[in-house]
């Protein structure tokens, strides 16, 4: 009863613009609870609209019923903007470009991307037209990327939207945009033709950070002209980017370029880590090739990250820890591969390393592994023995206590196995 009082009552607003908005408004609220009476209240605002005698304003009030009409999901929705649109020809250029950029804001809201770009391309105003046009590309390339399409009608998406896009600075803007989403789409070529058109030294520069945070993802496959146009845009560009060329040489399997450049660099320590962690991650193979080209002083600078790995005591390593331990004669690095071959019980590993630790202090840590291992699988002769080759007393004699009360321990846990074995004997011969 109230929501027909309501309706009535929307009569008797003076203005009819307000009355059109109103009755279009009530219509959305009514829809969205599948009240029927949603249909009345669109059918008195289009009847409104007669009623309006400024142009403009009545082209305005029927763009806006055509939005709300589209929230609503009604078929009629199309049909306003396509109308509105109609009437906008008997206007002056500029307010007819306002109402056609109206009506692709609206259109965008309601995710209509093709219809905002069937309208936005008819604005006369170059920066409206080209903004609008950008808006939409950026709404696009978001669309696209949630969707799971085939690429090709991917690609001829972007390409459409940037055929409309011919003035500058508007078109390398666009043209930026897409970097990213065409090199995804396997579209190389096409991409560094389109880079090549760039004129704008400021968008070269964003050209080229789309490129290197492209490469800088480990995505893709054949980048070798990727690459060679981020190094030719550097140029133009006036930017170094050794330091991303070490690094997107490396994940791409150009290990022998990437030592090159890296041995050159002043910080080449983080950017080396920065490779081993990424390596480390995804491909085993490139971090043993990457090792194994890499001089023996920056494997001792990035010992930190190798004996991460080591302590994480993962067998997958184990080639690339000996291909690390024949390159450094580092005893930090040395005593950690000790470490680790004993987690992995490859006692052949150590006894070399040991012999390569030169130092008394060195050489007692890493004995004192040893004995620590041994007296672990219950070894306790064999741990003695190496506990009386090290020369740190202080260590020597915490570990001469740990292997006593470890035999202890061992003595007493067979008395008790032994004394249940004869137990549960006795018992079965008792029964």
């Amino acid at each position: 009863m109230i929501i027909d009082e309501v309706l009535a009552s929307v009569s008797s607003i003076p203005d009819p613009y307000i009355r059109v908005i109103t009755y279009g408004r009530i219509g959305v609220t009514l829809a969205r609870v599948n009240d029927p009476r949603y249909e009345k209240a669109f059918k008195l605002a289009l009847s409104e609209l007669t009623r309006i005698e400024d142009p403009y304003t009545l082209i305005r009030a029927l763009i806006y019923i055509g939005y709300l009409s589209g929230l609503t999901g009604l078929k009629s929705a199309r049909k306003a903007f396509r109308e509105a649109i109609s009437y906008s020809e008997v206007l002056p250029k500029e307010l007819r470009d306002q109402i056609i950029g109206e009506a692709v804001d609206y259109l965008l809201s309601l995710g209509n991307l093709e219809d905002a770009l069937f309208y936005a391309v008819e604005i006369s105003e170059k920066k409206l037209r080209n903004t609008k046009l950008l808006e939409i590309l950026s709404r696009t390339l978001e669309e696209l990327e949630k969707k799971d399409i085939n690429p090709i009608y991917k690609r001829r998406k972007i390409e459409l939207i940037l055929e409309h896009i011919e003035d500058e600075p508007y078109r390398s803007e666009a043209i930026v945009k897409v970097i990213r989403p065409l090199l995804l789409l396997g579209s190389y070529e096409r991409t560094i033709e389109l880079i090549r058109d760039i004129k704008s030294k400021h968008w070269l520069k964003q050209a080229l950070n789309e490129l290197l945070l492209f490469l800088r993802s480990g995505k893709g496959e054949g980048v070798e002209g990727i690459i060679e146009l981020s190094r030719d845009l550097a140029k133009r560009s006036g930017r170094d980017i050794k330091e991303d060329l070490a690094y997107i040489f490396a994940i791409h399997g150009f290990i022998n370029q990437s030592v090159e450049i890296l041995e050159s660099l002043p910080n080449r320590e983080d950017i080396a880590r920065e490779i081993f962690d990424n390596l480390a991650l995804k491909d085993l193979k490139q971090l043993q090739a990457f090792i194994e080209a890499l001089p023996p002083e920056i494997v001792d600078e990035i010992r930190e990250k190798i004996i991460e790995i080591m302590e994480e005591g993962d067998e997958r390593f184990s080639s690339i820890v000996k291909t690390i331990t024949e390159k450094t004669s580092n005893e930090e690095i040395l005593i950690g591969a000790v470490k680790y071959f004993l987690r992995l019980d490859e006692f052949e590993e150590v006894v070399p390393l040991l012999r390569r630790i030169r130092t008394e202090k060195g050489k007692s840590i890493a004995l004192g592994f040893i004995a620590y291992h041994l007296i672990n699988k219950g070894r306790i002769g064999d741990a003695i023995d190496i506990v009386l080759e090290i020369k740190d007393r202080n260590l020597a004699s915490k570990l001469a206590s740990e292997i006593l009360i470890k035999a202890v321990e061992r003595e007493i846990y067979e008395r008790i196995a032994n004394e249940k074995k004869e137990r549960k004997r006795n018992d079965q011969f008792s029964n």
